[in-house]
């Protein structure tokens, strides 16, 4: 932060208003013990900030020194909302770990939040008694739909005014998804929790899928491959990611297909065969289920900025949606 109050990008950029909103973004990244050093120094010159924190690998535990347990524990794949405070200290055993966190502005949330939403008045509870407090009660699940906009936020070539509407666009993408998340938590009434066992078998299942995209496996062998059977691997899997065992690998597939048009020199039939297709108008017909378009769309310079473009008013619509 500079002396004015102004925050920095990674690249050293101030983050000034965008869309003439009083609302600011930044991103920090932390990967191993140095960096995460170095975001616990820097919100040590932080009042109150708020950020989406994202752990894609490791634990983060946020521990305040009047409080036993730790306000706040994120493990592998989950997310949440944190209004934090100088007197708030993250901790991490991992020495490598993937975590991401987003630095949103208050007005942000009061902007598109009804006033009474029951996320909203955990934080303005925080702010009124200058006390971290989190968004969220229960934390949220990562789909891979959230791993691609941070891949594509991490992964972004855009510069001056295009990065700062990119950046604010993806944001707004993952407000939606958090919001749905959690007002189908709210919806469905308090879930039961996962014994560490059960899920760490769920985690071990979603490894098997990704890594191997090529192959499909029938759920009953799924099961027998972590040890439990086939209606606790499709129960416990929903309430670990929020989805289907398949509907979580399709989403995956697509949004790894679609990451690959972009950022490589893929054909469509390579792209095809790397995501199981046997054959590419399959493939090509899926893409155009989940996207809208066809893959060789992405392969024009003018339909990725069209998409790009489409992209923020689609983010701007979800809000609205989702808050009625």
């Amino acid at each position: 932060m500079t002396p004015k109050g102004e925050h920095l990008t990674l690249k050293g950029e101030i983050t000034d208003h965008l869309f003439q909103l009083k609302r600011e973004v930044s991103i920090t990244y932390s990967e191993n013990t140095i960096s995460f050093t170095a975001l616990n120094k820097s919100l040590k010159s932080l009042q109150q900030s708020l950020r989406m924190v994202f752990i894609l690998k490791g634990k983060l535990s946020c521990v305040l020194p009047d409080l036993k347990k730790p306000l706040l524990v994120l493990e592998d794949q989950q997310h949440n909302i944190l209004l934090d405070h100088d007197q708030l200290i993250l901790l991490c055993e991992q020495e490598t770990h993937d975590m991401v966190f987003i630095n949103i502005d208050y007005s942000l949330l009061t902007r598109y939040l009804p006033q009474d939403h029951t996320g909203l008045l955990n934080l303005k509870r925080g702010v009124a008694r200058d006390e971290a407090t989190v968004f969220s009660n229960c934390n949220l699940h990562i789909t891979p739909e959230i791993i691609a906009i941070l891949n594509s936020i991490k992964s972004s070539t855009h510069t001056g005014f295009c990065e700062k509407l990119f950046l604010e666009s993806k944001v707004l993408e993952l407000l939606v998804l958090q919001l749905s998340q959690f007002e189908q938590i709210k919806d469905d009434g308090i879930k039961h929790l996962l014994k560490k066992d059960d899920l760490y078998k769920m985690y071990e299942v979603r490894e098997i899928l990704t890594a191997n995209m090529q192959e499909q496996f029938p759920l009953r062998t799924l099961s027998h491959m972590v040890g439990t059977n086939e209606f606790n691997l499709k129960r416990n899997f929903k309430i670990a990611f929020g989805t289907t065992v398949y509907g979580y690998l399709n989403e995956y597939k697509m949004e790894q297909a679609r990451s690959m048009l972009i950022n490589k020199d893929i054909s469509i039939a390579e792209l095809a065969t790397k995501m199981g297709y046997k054959y590419a108008t399959h493939f090509s017909s899926a893409f155009k289920k989940h996207f809208g378009y066809l893959p060789n769309k992405l392969r024009s310079g003018k339909f990725s900025l069209i998409i790009f473009m489409e992209d923020i008013f689609v983010a701007f619509e979800n809000v609205w949606m989702i808050l009625g």
